[in-house]
């Protein structure tokens, strides 16, 4: 134990006065050296894997939208699939943990004028096993921050991470770590979680407790606030074969801000397909108390199933006063036959507030049949009153597929009352292969709101001459008044093998008199061999995912091979601008070296720079090395240099320097 503590404090002390890293991409390197638009600035992140699934933390928090490309070592990530991104914090989780030293590349946009940089903070963590027995675990664990560019804002947290299964199902664990560095009391800079959860046949127990002190500088990774205290517990348990109930109970404090909650359900089975559910929620703090109580009825025999429900909730807002919403309703589905189901809603809804009380009334009734075996058609009406005020809305929807080769899909919708403009939208589209070879896909929309009248028609022409080889074409066209434009597409893609893939692309957009310049795209990718691979794209004029055109040509190369122990890795990409003939330069260059299993020596270069009024740019040089001293313990040094110039002039006040230095230890 007494080596143990040794190992750990020495592996503190050289975390605490290594060099801090700079930040990936300067502080004083100029915004626009990411992107030209103003308004749609992108950036790239990359981060080394340490064996664990995240959160891995952005430059920026407020990342646009969907806008992100995930790649792990040359392979493109799905979201949702292989990694979750929280686009207002800027944080990445991995689904998967990030092996150790495998390279994340991140690329996102932002909006500059909201964006806002996250704290550049170098994190490492710590982990030492200290006990593993059948019933119990422990561990010593901790992580070291540093925000980079602040000296003396170093974080140590340290502390204990425990498991216990007593007997059965019961477990139990508890964490507690602490920041030794804090001059504050242990327990205001200190934090600690404890859960326990018991499972049985009958019942099902689960708590949890966690404290967070207002100086501990481990909340917000615990995802809470600091000075915070919060208790939660619930219980299921099964009174009877045919009765359950379930009861809960949260609370919390911070900094002086109280909250809580109660709930429970009852659920009752007097039958086989009855059930019925009475269920009571209390949510209350410091600016409202909702209280949320409902009673539902289900019943399922045979070819009918029906509903009916009634929910209360009661609402006290420091601000907006009591309010209350009662909802009644009921639906019904009933099979008709194997091929032919009705469904039935009807809601009363009632809301009461210190401005008086509205009601609203919603009733609908829909089938759905399948008079042949290739055809369905689904028949609806809705009628809506709030107040006095009414609205009838009717629907119709057909699809069929009379043949392999031939699918025909249709739907026509009416809404008239006084709660909107009278409104008639009728879609057809038809999809039919004719041939093997050969795709052909049209439709038309025509949509009436009030007295302003809209069709939309487009055809979609796509052959298959050969294996690998499509080729499609394309016209949307808008008439909307004196409105008149279409979209013209053409598209070619040729992948006769694995090795290789070309795709083409041509759009003309017209509308309104204004001819917008025309969209050319044109990419590249070859795999000649399994240690050799190359990418190339080409766009003119690209659209962005609102129709809007941007004036630029965009440019990439990227190439990466592997000969023996050799790797090299290459990027180069240059946007230019149309309209104000500025452009940017973005290259990036590394090679790898293995000497041999143990050891390997990284050199790279980076090259970013703008170039309208004036010229502005970054060099970034790379130097790495890595040494197994066993399978136990490594050794990495890097180190990197980055000078601008500005109008080709260096800028010596500007240099920054980063050194980097890695004790790894495998336990």
């Amino acid at each position: 134990m007494r080596a143990t503590a040794f190992l750990t404090a020495g592996i503190l002390y050289l975390l605490v006065i290594l060099p801090v890293p700079a930040a990936q991409q300067p502080q004083n390197s100029p915004a626009a050296l990411s992107g030209v638009d103003s308004s749609r600035v992108s950036y790239t992140d990359v981060f080394v894997g340490r064996n664990t699934r995240g959160p891995y933390v952005l430059s920026w928090k407020g990342v646009r939208s969907r806008t992100e490309r995930v790649v792990v070592e040359g392979r493109t990530l799905r979201r949702d699939e292989d990694y979750t991104m929280d686009y207002n914090a800027g944080t990445l989780v991995f689904l998967q943990p990030l092996r150790k030293d495998a390279l994340a590349q991140v690329t996102y946009e932002v909006d500059p004028k909201r964006a806002r940089r996250n704290p550049q903070t170098l994190q490492m963590p710590l982990e030492m096993e200290l006990l593993n027995v059948a019933r119990g675990k422990l561990a010593l664990t901790g992580t070291y921050s540093a925000p980079l560019g602040q000296t003396g804002k170093e974080t140590t947290l340290l502390g204990l991470t425990g498991e216990l299964l007593p007997a059965g199902s019961t477990k139990i664990s508890a964490t507690f770590l602490t920041d030794v560095n804090a001059p504050a009391r242990l327990d205001e800079k200190s934090g600690m979680r404890l859960q326990a959860s018991s499972r049985s046949e009958l019942a099902e127990w689960t708590l949890s407790y966690l404290h967070a002190g207002r100086q501990f500088s481990g909340a917000q990774g615990w995802k809470v606030k600091p000075d915070t205290d919060a208790f939660s517990t619930s219980l299921k348990l099964l009174l009877s074969q045919r009765l359950n109930l379930s009861m809960g109970f949260q609370q919390s404090d911070t900094a002086g801000a109280k909250a809580g909650g109660t709930s429970a359900s009852l659920a009752y089975d007097p039958a086989e397909g009855v059930r019925a559910i009475v269920s009571y929620v209390n949510q209350e703090n410091p600016l409202a108390t909702v209280t949320t109580t409902s009673t539902a009825l289900n019943v399922q025999k045979g070819a009918v199933s029906a509903g009916i429900e009634r929910r209360v909730q009661e609402q006290e807002a420091l601000l907006q006063g009591r309010s209350e919403v009662t909802t009644d309703r009921l639906t019904a589905q009933v099979n008709l036959s194997p091929t032919t189901q009705a469904q039935a809603l009807l809601e009363q809804q009632r809301l009461a507030n210190t401005a008086g009380s509205t009601e609203r009334s919603t009733a609908s009734l829909g089938v759905t049949t399948s008079p042949v075996r290739s055809v369905q058609v689904r028949t609806g009406i809705r009628y809506d009153e709030v107040g006095d005020r009414q609205q009838t809305e009717l629907s119709l929807g057909l699809e069929a597929t009379p043949t392999s080769s031939y699918r025909l899909l249709g739907n026509y919708l009416q809404r008239e009352g006084e709660l909107g403009d009278r409104t008639t939208a009728t879609t057809l589209r038809v999809v039919t292969s004719p041939r093997a070879t050969m795709q052909v896909e049209t439709g038309a929309a025509l949509e009436t709101v009030g007295e302003r009248a809209s069709l939309r028609q487009d055809v979609l022409l796509a052959l298959q001459p050969a294996q690998g080889v499509r080729l499609e074409t394309g016209v949307q066209g808008l008439n909307a008044g004196e409105r008149e434009g279409y979209v013209r597409t053409l598209r070619a893609q040729i992948a006769p093998n694995r090795s290789w893939r070309l795709e083409a692309s041509h759009r003309l957009r017209l509308q309104d008199d204004n001819v917008p310049p025309e969209t050319w795209g044109l990419s590249l990718s070859m795999a000649p061999s399994r240690s050799l691979s190359v990418t190339g794209s080409y766009t003119r004029n690209p659209e962005d995912n609102k129709g809007n055109v941007k004036q630029q040509e965009l440019a990439e190369l990227k190439l990466q091979a592997d000969v023996s122990a050799l790797t090299l890795q290459g990027t180069l990409g240059v946007r230019r601008d149309l309209l104000s003939n500025s452009s940017i330069t973005l290259a990036d260059v590394s090679l790898l070296y293995r000497f041999s299993p143990l050891m390997e020596l990284l050199t790279g270069y980076r090259l970013n720079r703008q170039q309208s009024t004036s010229d502005m740019a970054s060099h970034t040089y790379r130097l790495g090395y890595r040494y197994a001293l066993s399978d136990v313990f490594n050794i990495s040094l890097e180190g990197n240099l980055t000078t601008f110039q500005r109008d080709r002039m260096f800028q010596p006040n500007q240099t920054e320097y980063e050194a980097r230095l890695k004790l790894g230890i495998k336990f």
